[in-house]
């Protein structure tokens, strides 16, 4: 037994009121705890510690149908005797322990952490963890899950230099996210992984400083970090290249330099990159103009699952360039990526539902997919809608051209237009509300895409 067990807030040692509220929060909590009078009531010791405002103790309360017991020790001070050789050397870390530790240092805890000095506690877990204990390693885990900066760099060097533990690239991912909050020793040691060659925390180190994580914000630094990564045959850097030739950000706009970039990342067997370098030869940017060579790499990337390269597919076969026009297969394509969310695919799928184009007549299939589109603010798709299947809603009907219409869409505008002249005016004051709602969740989504 460490420390004075049954020490209660009536000793004058007193607690926080962050950590007399972790510790209420242990498993079974504090009624019955030494001191108790009748009935499991006692002092409240609780309100008592919190009302002192010291936080030099810690209290630790771990309950069991046989025991109940509370260690006290202190992390003002540093590390009491006894306290970090129980942790250590105890036959097992109980998880009502373990749990209110991370409850006292605020690792599991929504609130901010307590502004007190926790390192004896983070320490005696690290430990134990380096002699293999799971749980105390499970516990760490979550400490860094709930963005303990200090905790995930830490975890990170033990899972990298597997000390006590078998060693984890997951290591990397923990030193990347404590880099990115700004954390200095992780930033040098990245940075020193990077310079070593390691193509993968380059490519990190460019996607914080492209995004501002953690660094200030350069293009130029983030593509030299990109090509770090993708002379060492990064397929990711070598899109990401390609893209910023595309448009000039950090680089000088090359659509030839952009389609090399992409032919590297293509070849490697990069989905997107094959996409994009089907779209330069359909277009003859940056290549000579070539259907056959676009199909080959839309096909190559709509084989690996890409929506969009489905997409594309499905175009080629509705309309015949580069292939025979095969309706039926281009159902198929279009299903493909309309099922993973492509708004096009969509869109052209409910149209060849409509026509009866590759597959059977089916109004209902129509509807649901040209829907499905305009919800997601296909301007096409709205107008679509509108004009082919709100005829008896005029309400709706201008709801839907007024997306379309403020999109852009100059045929939407004209159609909404007229159809306004003959609305009164609490069907348009109706129509606009209906917009609003229709409009919500289309700038919700584009806020989580930005």
């Amino acid at each position: 037994m460490v420390g004075r067990v049954g020490a209660s807030a009536s000793d004058g040692d007193g607690v926080g009121s962050a950590l007399a509220a972790a510790s209420a929060r242990a498993p079974g909590g504090p009624a019955g705890a030494p001191g108790a009078g009748e009935g499991g009531r006692g002092p409240d010791w609780k309100q008592a510690a919190a009302s002192t405002g010291n936080a030099s103790t810690v209290v630790i309360l771990y309950r069991t149908s046989s025991l109940r017991e509370i260690i006290a020790t202190s992390t003002k001070i540093g590390d009491p005797p006894g306290m970090r050789s129980h942790l250590i050397h105890a036959r097992a870390l109980p998880r009502g322990v373990a749990l209110v530790v991370l409850l006292a240092v605020g690792a599991c805890d929504p609130a901010p952490p307590p502004p007190v000095a926790e390192p004896p506690l983070v320490d005696a877990l690290f430990d134990r963890a380096r002699q293999g204990d799971a749980e105390a390693l499970e516990w760490l885990l979550a400490a860094a899950e709930y963005g303990r900066v200090d905790v995930q760099y830490r975890m990170a060097r033990m899972l990298l230099e597997g000390a006590g533990v078998s060693q984890d690239s997951t290591g990397l991912a923990w030193l990347v996210r404590a880099a990115e909050q700004g954390h200095p020793e992780s930033l040098a040691l990245l940075r020193s992984v990077a310079q070593e060659g390691d193509a993968e925390v380059r490519f990190r180190l460019a996607r914080m400083y492209r995004r501002g994580d953690g660094v200030a914000r350069g293009d130029s630094a983030a593509v030299e970090w990109l090509r770090a990564a993708a002379a060492l045959g990064h397929a990711q850097a070598r899109h990401d290249l390609g893209l910023l030739h595309l448009t000039g950000e950090g680089v000088a706009p090359s659509d030839s330099a952009a389609a090399e970039w992409f032919l590297a990342a293509a070849e490697a067997g990069h989905a997107g990159a094959q996409d994009q370098l089907g779209l330069l030869y359909l277009r003859g940017e940056g290549v000579a103009q070539s259907e056959a060579e676009a199909l080959r790499w839309f096909r190559a990337a709509a084989q690996q699952g890409h929506a969009r390269a489905q997409s594309h597919l499905g175009q080629a076969h509705a309309t015949g360039w580069g292939v025979q026009p095969n309706p039926a297969e281009a159902v198929r394509w279009f299903r493909a990526a309309a099922e993973q969310g492509d708004v096009t695919a969509q869109y052209n799928l409910g149209y060849m539902y409509d026509l009866g184009l590759g597959t059977p007549r089916n109004l209902g299939e129509s509807v649901h997919w040209i829907r499905a589109a305009a919800q997601r603010g296909y301007a096409d798709a709205q107008y679509y809608l509108a004009t082919e299947y709100m005829q008896s809603d005029p309400v709706s009907r201008y709801a839907w051209l007024f997306l379309a219409a403020e999109q852009g869409h100059d045929e939407a505008g004209q159609v909404r237009d007229d159809l306004r002249r003959r609305l009164t005016p609490d069907q348009v004051r109706r129509a606009l509300e209906v917009s609003a709602e229709l409009l919500a969740p289309l700038s919700a989504e584009s806020r989580r895409r930005q």
